[in-house]
């Protein structure tokens, strides 16, 4: 037999080690699959650890990402997902996937055979069976361990949610994640975390919903066309005073609620597309009966079929886990476009106004607060102009005025040039104001939010 030519030997040793990996790996996985137990109850067995060595390449490419001190923090955090559905599902098991140290799931519903359109790992076998069973049965299959996964078969309530939060020794969740469907039920969760300071992210409605490209991260009060955000905003306000969940940190007061702006606190997703498709009609025999309230499996939830195109939750899911990994792994995810794109004409126009008060401002046509001085030509062109809404939301840096207003770019600190990191969204009477009383009248809170804002994104903003 001649000798087998060197780069073939390297490719034979190459192929003998990967056929050794994936043999053990197998090994493995058999031996998680015959401790699986499907209930998830106290009695489960304690899945086979996986080898260290093991775990670490599974994670590897994960590593190459946050670097190892990100991903140190990935594994010691802790993460409580609610709301097992098609949402759910998919970012509890994304999370598990992506290294999460611990999780805590918890749902009070089963696993129908009108789940399977849309459910992470529910398959034939499950229908009948808890959703967190499911979940953490194939959270288990991926290496985690049974102490890793805490599956709560229960409804979360305002009543039930403090002890169901409740961590030992008074440790406090890293992120919480809602993936609730019902309104006042979401609201409870959400108000619990922002009176309690616990970072949350939540998801918007995906039914009647298909366009993945409408998608936003952004805070709760930017939602646009979605109604499950429209009454959240109303809904969450009232619980929290029902609730006596007021603290001088989050505020409820007509004109003062500022947790629904504040992303630090609670950060959403949420599509802006108009829903496509209708909740479903009453059967004939709810319609002959006054009383529909008796149709609901559980009181207080909507009893019509919302239809639901399977990949939107997914994608949703999958879109909440990428956040809290990110975050998690100190690579939180800067300046997302948290609204609809403007049109082309839009941009155009705000960026020919911005540079007439460029203009104006070097010929001293304008005079300003506290003078101004000419820096030099504009430092972004009309492709920034996006760039540039997504960082303000679509709407006025100083007083929140959505882009129904009247909307314009003005120079932060007018002593330094015209880049993304020095421009501000801003409406025009707060422009007015600003020209001719300078920042003193902003709220200092606002002021400091401005310029954490605007020096985030010139950490990012390596080529301008």
């Amino acid at each position: 037999m001649p000798p087998i030519p060197s780069s073939s030997a390297v490719a034979m040793k190459a192929f003998l080690a990967g056929a050794t990996c994936a043999l053990f790996t197998r090994w493995i996985l058999n031996s998680l699959k015959k401790n699986k137990n499907p209930d998830c109850s106290s009695t489960t067995t304690p899945s086979k650890a996986v080898p260290k060595a093991l775990r670490k390449e599974q994670l590897s490419r994960h590593e190459l990402y946050f670097g190892g001190n990100g991903m140190d923090s990935i594994q010691g955090a802790r993460v409580c997902v609610v709301g097992l559905g098609g949402v759910g599902s998919h970012c509890a098991v994304m999370l598990a996937r992506g290294g999460v140290g611990f999780l805590r799931l918890i749902d009070f519903d089963q696993v129908t055979l009108s789940s399977l359109n849309r459910h992470a790992c529910a398959t034939l076998k499950d229908v009948g069976i808890s959703k967190v069973a499911s979940v953490k049965a194939t959270c288990l299959e991926l290496g985690l361990e049974d102490s890793q996964v805490e599956a709560l078969s229960v409804m979360y309530t305002a009543e039930s949610g403090p002890d169901l939060l409740k961590l030992p020794n008074d440790h406090k969740w890293d992120i919480i994640i809602d993936c609730i469907d019902d309104v006042p039920t979401k609201a409870a969760l959400l108000a619990r975390c922002l009176a309690t300071r616990t970072r949350v992210f939540s998801c918007m409605g995906a039914g009647g919903k298909s366009d993945m490209t409408r998608l936003h991260i952004s805070d709760l009060r930017t939602a646009s066309r979605d109604p499950l955000a429209s009454k959240l905003r109303q809904t969450i306000k009232k619980t929290m005073k029902q609730q006596n969940l007021l603290e001088d940190n989050v505020k409820t007061t007509e004109g003062n609620d500022s947790y629904l702006d504040d992303m630090e606190k609670l950060t959403i997703i949420y599509s802006s597309e108009k829903t496509v498709a209708k909740l479903a009609d009453f059967t004939d025999e709810q319609k002959q009966e006054a009383d529909k309230s008796q149709f609901g499996a559980v009181d207080g939830m909507r009893i019509r079929v919302l239809p639901v195109l399977g990949p939107m939750p997914a994608i949703m899911g999958q879109s909440l886990a990428a956040m809290a990994l990110c975050e998690l792994g100190g690579k939180s995810i800067q300046n997302p476009l948290a609204g609809e794109r403007v049109g082309r004409n839009v941009r155009h126009k705000l960026f020919q106004q911005f540079g007439t008060r460029e203009q104006r401002l070097a010929s001293g046509k304008l005079s300003i607060h506290g003078g101004a001085s000419y820096t030099g030509p504009i430092a972004i062109d009309g492709d920034d102009i996006e760039y540039l809404y997504g960082i303000w939301r679509n709407r006025c840096a100083i007083t929140g005025a959505k882009i129904g207003a009247v909307l314009g770019l003005a120079r932060w600190d007018t002593s330094k040039p015209a880049t993304p990191y020095n421009v501000v969204l801003v409406s025009r009477p707060a422009m007015k104001k600003l020209d001719e009383e300078g920042k003193e009248w902003i709220d200092r809170s606002v002021r400091d939010t401005i310029e954490q804002r605007l020096a985030a994104c010139k950490d990012i903003s390596c080529n301008w």
